[in-house]
């Protein structure tokens, strides 16, 4: 197999060029006055074309007739003559008479005049389709003539699933995008307003689209592109919330991130996440979490060995948002109150007059161990858990317990401190044959799990090379679901 066939999928013949076709001021010529007629009628006003009924009066359809004397269609009250065809754009037959229909159908053939024949689909260039129509949104199912019935049912089927008043919201998404061309009208720009028009209904959804339809007068219209046209400017999107509130209320949200898997972040922040119109983020968050992110996104830059410089800038970004009204996330990895500093902030938010909502996070603490299959409280091996960490206040030694024999000591910070740790678990009377686990990137892809002793605790990650982020496990539980050939 080439490897052209292999990248290139095979075509699958037999079906119909499905396009929208655009007959509006076309003269569209009906021959016959009946049911079919009346249906071909509406599928034609729909897309302002000019039709022309060609029928005897006796034939005539209750709707057409409301039809003709409502000034919808001309009408011809006689029988199909050639020279009807002399102004036609496009012929559909409905007539009774089998044999006239096919006829008139190889006169449009000669002429070239695209023509449907009713009830003879060989005869036909095009067909009509089962459609469904909401304002500017037109459905249209096709089953190639196969089933008419069935592609009936399918239309229904979709338009039911379909959000309520998507018309609607078609066309307020139909004004936004008159808007970003009236903001940037240039045509070398149309590669960013595209972009962003795209980022607006992928980050938003159905949903948040839909809710545009709260928008009721002008003036609440004009206000709320008057916002989207700030984002736009520096290319970012918002929350469909922020746009719509015009009494929204500065707010602050601490939300953990967690241990770095994007699938354990909780339901709340996910969804906070997305309805936030700034969001502060560590660092060390995975870019699928960051990914959530609707309104403007700003990450922790690098200040190497000034780390207090580095929160310094982060809190005032927060703040600079916070003083413009907006709703503010500080997404920090794993749980903000266990060694995240997240204390601090709340108080710091505090001095300045707002009160932080706090939304919990998944702590590596906790989450690294379960991912190395260690159990930190097991009966008859470990019921105490402690929790410290290599790094203390301006890069101080934790103070270590006595060694106990049910206890299971968890450090988090700690691979730029493994030969001190060692120094300090020795000399707090650890034995040198206590299990140690080191867990780097704990829930990533990327992550590892190396086992070892409490004498080759510094040894083991020197020659695995093994880098922060990293969690340090020490104690009995590790051995109680791995086995020696694990370690």
């Amino acid at each position: 197999m080439s490897q052209e066939t292999e990248k290139y999928a095979p075509i699958q013949g037999g079906g119909s060029l499905v396009i929208a076709y655009q007959v509006a001021n076309k003269n569209i010529l009906i021959v016959g006055g009946g049911n079919v007629a009346a249906q071909r009628i509406v599928s034609l006003k729909i897309a302002d074309a000019v039709v022309t009924i060609v029928s005897p009066e006796q034939g005539l359809h209750p709707e057409v007739k409301y039809r003709i004397e409502n000034g919808e269609v001309s009408w011809k009250n006689r029988n199909f003559q050639d020279d009807d065809l002399d102004t036609a754009d496009m012929v559909l037959t409905a007539l009774d008479d089998h044999e006239e229909s096919l006829r008139i159908g190889h006169l449009c053939r000669e002429k070239r005049i695209p023509v449907n024949v009713a009830d003879v689909p060989p005869m036909c260039d095009f067909y009509f389709m089962s459609q469904h129509r909401d304002g500017p949104l037109q459905i249209a199912v096709s089953t190639n003539g196969q089933g008419p019935k069935m592609a009936n049912m399918i239309r229904v089927t979709a338009a039911k699933a379909l959000p309520e008043d998507m018309g609607a919201t078609i066309e307020k998404m139909g004004k936004l995008r008159a808007k970003v061309r009236e903001w940037e009208p240039e045509m070398k720009n149309s590669g960013k307003r595209m972009t962003w028009v795209t980022k607006v209904c992928e980050k938003w959804g159905m949903k948040g689209m839909g809710r545009l339809n709260e928008l009721k007068t002008e003036e609440q219209e004009e206000a709320a592109f008057k916002k989207l046209r700030e984002y736009f400017m520096i290319g970012a999107v918002p929350s469909i919330d922020s746009i719509l509130k015009s009494d929204k209320k500065p707010r602050i949200t601490l939300i953990g991130g967690g241990p770095g898997d994007p699938e354990l972040i909780t339901v709340k922040a996910k969804r906070l996440l997305e309805e936030a119109d700034l969001v502060i983020s560590d660092r060390l968050i995975p870019s699928q979490i960051l990914d959530l992110v609707q309104g403007e996104l700003r990450i922790a830059r690098k200040f190497t060995g000034k780390s207090d410089e580095a929160q310094e800038e982060l809190m005032n970004w927060c703040l600079d948002g916070l003083k413009q009204g907006l709703h503010v996330v500080r997404l920090k990895i794993g749980d903000p109150l266990l060694f995240g500093r997240g204390g601090e902030e709340i108080l710091w938010f505090r001095e300045r007059g707002f009160e932080p909502e706090l939304i919990a996070g998944i702590s590596s603490a906790f989450s690294a161990p379960m991912a190395a299959m260690i159990p930190v409280t097991y009966r008859g091996v470990s019921d105490q858990v402690i929790i410290t960490t290599g790094r203390g206040t301006k890069g101080s030694m934790p103070d270590l317990p006595i060694y106990g024999a049910t206890q299971t000591l968890v450090v988090l910070m700690a691979v730029g401190r493994a030969s001190e740790l060692r120094s300090m678990l020795i000399d707090r009377q650890y034995p040198l044959d206590v299990s140690i686990c080191w867990i780097e990137n704990s829930n990533c892809p990327e992550e590892r799990i190396v086992f070892g002793t409490v004498d080759t605790l510094a040894k083991t990650v020197e020659e695995n090379d093994i880098k922060a982020p990293a969690v340090l496990v020490v104690g009995h539980s590790n051995t109680v679901l791995n086995t020696p050939t694990n370690l």
